[in-house]
Parts: structure tokens; C-alpha cells; sequence
């Protein structure tokens, strides 16, 4: 066996071995947001009612980089947050609507006329983010939660009223969206069929490099994300013609997979 291949299979095992912990945050938002989905026009922006696991790891790399005025922190924090887990569960209760927008953009030193649709959503209480990190990196991920302002989009704004690390079986894995390849065809079928929202989400992966997402300087490459298709815990309970209001529910089987 060569050295290299000896070296990979030793860096696998340290991976494997590397002790993890789940933490919970609870993110209040000042009003409405909008996330786009993965994919979808700029002209149309369909939106997603929770944020994607790329957006929350995002978020953490610039606030990193902005509290502490280190590019190279942020770049520090990608390396090792960009292939831990994340999962978000909206409230009890989203409201989604859609606007009709006239929106001025800064091109070439001037400001340029467009219009656009997009989906907004307000929360009736604080979407939950559960975060597995590496046991050493937990008070630094702790840090960043907390002093989060916004998640993705500017007009996001938003703060972490508290994180506490939490155990496995702690986890409302009922609550956690899901991958649709993932998924039994009987539990989807039956996820589709209790008319389950299905969205768009992306993700970074072990691919993916810091320099296609410096905030600071960097060259956006969204090649380096993984973008699929999820069944989220979440149901239409009532809607009108841009209107809906939306219901959490557990998905269709306690799914222990994270």
C-alpha cells in the first residue's frame, strides 16, 4: 500500500473518531424574510420557509470574519464547519406571501430599475437550528451563534436569543427536513399524499472551497454547493390567491438517520 493511500486511510479514521456535539439555537427574526430557492429566477424568486444548511454555515463564516477582522479566521472556521450537519425547525406556525417588488440596483456606478416576485414569510416564534460540531470547536460555534445579525439576504435581520448543547436524544428528528432521495418511496408517497411542502435546499460539501465564498474577496462558484430537493414538516392549512398560512407537523415515520 502507498504512503498517500496510508495517509488518507489514517485522516479518515482521526475523522471518525472525532468527538461531536449537537447544539441548539433558538434565531428570533426582527420581521419578515426571504430566502430564494437554489436555482430558481431572480424575476420569480419562489422562497423557501426555512433557510438552507449552506445559508446557516454562510452566516457563521461572515460573522466570523466580520467580529474578528480576519479573513483567514473565517477561512478557519469553513474548514471545519463546512461538512458538520445542520438542520432547522420552523415554529408551530409560518405565514407565507408573495410581493410584487420595483427594485433599484447599483450597476456600472449607476442604479438600475427591475422588477421582481417573491415569497416572504413571517415566523410566529424562532426557528430552531441544531448544529453538530467537533467537541473542541463548540464554545467558537456558540460564540458565532450568538452574535449573529442577519441570516443570508441583508433584509434577513434577525438574533440568537440562546444556545445550549443538547444529547442525540434530544433531537426532534420528526421535525428535521429530509432529503427526498433519502427517504422509503412508501414514506414519501405518504408525505406527498398529507400535502407536505417540498422545497429546494443547498448545502456545502467536502468540495467545496473557501475562496468561491469569501464575502471579502472571494470568486462565487455555486458548482460547489449541493443543492436537493426536501420534504420539510410542513403543511398548507389555509391559503388564499398569494397568501398561506403554513402548519408544522411531523413527517410521515420517526426517521433516525441524521
Amino acid at each position: 500500500m502507498g504512503r498517500r493511500r496510508r495517509v488518507e486511510i489514517a485522516e479518515n479514521l482521526v475523522e471518525e473518531e472525532v468527538s461531536r456535539v449537537w447544539l441548539k439555537a433558538e434565531i428570533e427574526f426582527a420581521s419578515t424574510f426571504s430566502y430564494r430557492q437554489p436555482d430558481a429566477s431572480a424575476q420569480f424568486a419562489i422562497g423557501s420557509p426555512i433557510p438552507s444548511p449552506a445559508t446557516i454555515k454562510l452566516t457563521l463564516v461572515d460573522t466570523a470574519i466580520r467580529w474578528n477582522g480576519s479573513v483567514e479566521f473565517g477561512r478557519q472556521v469553513f474548514g471545519w464547519l463546512k461538512t458538520c450537519k445542520v438542520h432547522c425547525v420552523p415554529p408551530e406556525r409560518v405565514v407565507r406571501f408573495r410581493a410584487f417588488l420595483g427594485r433599484l440596483k447599483p450597476r456600472e456606478g449607476e442604479l438600475l430599475k427591475s422588477t421582481g416576485v417573491r415569497d416572504y414569510f413571517l415566523l410566529d416564534g424562532c426557528l430552531t437550528v441544531f448544529l453538530q460540531v467537533p467537541a473542541d470547536k463548540a464554545e467558537t460555534a456558540k460564540e458565532l451563534l450568538l452574535k449573529v445579525r442577519r441570516l443570508g439576504s441583508s433584509d434577513s435581520l434577525c438574533w440568537c436569543r440562546e444556545v445550549e448543547e443538547v444529547s442525540e436524544s434530544e433531537l426532534p428528528c420528526e421535525f428535521f427536513a429530509r432529503k427526498l432521495e433519502e427517504l422509503p418511496e412508501n414514506i414519501l408517497q405518504k408525505g406527498l399524499a398529507q400535502g407536505l411542502l417540498v422545497v429546494r435546499l443547498s448545502d456545502l460539501a467536502e468540495r467545496s472551497q473557501f475562496d468561491h465564498f469569501n464575502p471579502f474577496g472571494g470568486t462565487s462558484r455555486s458548482d460547489s454547493l449541493e443543492k436537493g430537493s426536501y420534504l420539510l414538516p410542513l403543511k398548507m392549512e389555509r391559503y388564499g390567491e398569494t397568501w398561506a398560512l403554513l402548519k408544522r407537523v411531523p413527517l410521515p415515520t420517526q426517521l433516525k438517520g441524521l
